[in-house]
């Protein structure tokens, strides 16, 4: 992918820190803290932002509560269930307590 496919803009309209914050409903100086994070044009010292980087950044941070996948898969009429992610986590049954501690000697 080249640099700009992602842009769709058929009308190419830039917005700076406050207008992408405003129109994100976040705060500028979030977007300052992780602007190498995040998408976007730079233009000199300043940099810009499309709808389309607007939108990459949106889905980026959003959040799907587990069951939401499946429901949205359903009504794609797709049957095939994701297989579930493995877990490197242990259960909280599978802790157990470490034991004594030693003393320290004391000279």
């Amino acid at each position: 992918m080249l640099r700009r496919d992602y842009c769709k803009c058929t009308m190419v309209r830039n917005y700076d820190y406050g207008e992408a914050a405003e129109k994100l409903r976040c705060k500028r100086r979030w977007l300052e803290e992780n602007i190498s994070r995040l998408p976007h044009q730079k233009l000199g010292q300043s940099p810009a932002f499309c709808d389309c980087e607007l939108a990459l950044i949106q889905s980026m941070f959003t959040v799907l509560p587990a069951g939401v996948l499946d429901l949205l898969q359903a009504g794609n009429g797709q049957t095939e269930r994701p297989e579930p992610e493995q877990r490197s986590v242990h259960p909280l049954a599978s802790i157990r307590p470490s034991g004594p501690r030693r003393g320290r000697a004391v000279s």
